[in-house]
Parts: structure tokens; sequence; C-alpha cells
């Protein structure tokens, strides 16, 4: 079922590729999930600003 001509080299080169999907897949979630540092202006009112983005001024 399984065929036993697997060499170094190929099973070396499959974990490099998992590697560098994974190590990808982390640094897209990591900017992806980063937190945006939306401030409130002076002029804008808060219920305005929670209206508009939903976040309650610290």
């Amino acid at each position: 079922m399984i065929a036993t001509n697997y060499n170094f080299g190929l099973i070396f080169s499959a974990v490099i590729t998992m590697a560098v999907i994974v190590i990808a897949i982390r640094i897209y979630l990591n900017i992806v999930n980063r937190k945006s540092d939306i401030g409130k202006p002076d002029w804008m009112s808060d219920s305005e600003f929670e209206d508009r983005f939903g976040k309650r001024k610290r």
C-alpha cells in the first residue's frame, strides 16, 4: 500500500515544505489579527465614535 522507495531527500523536502507553509500561515494570521490603534478624535462625540468603530473609549 505504501511505496518503499522513499529516500532521505524526498522526506527532507516534504518536511521543509510543510514548515514553510506553516510559517507562512502563522505570519499571515499575525498580520491579520493585529490590533488597530483607532483613537477618538477630539471633535467626535463618544456616541458617534461607538457607532462607527464599536469600541469604548479607554
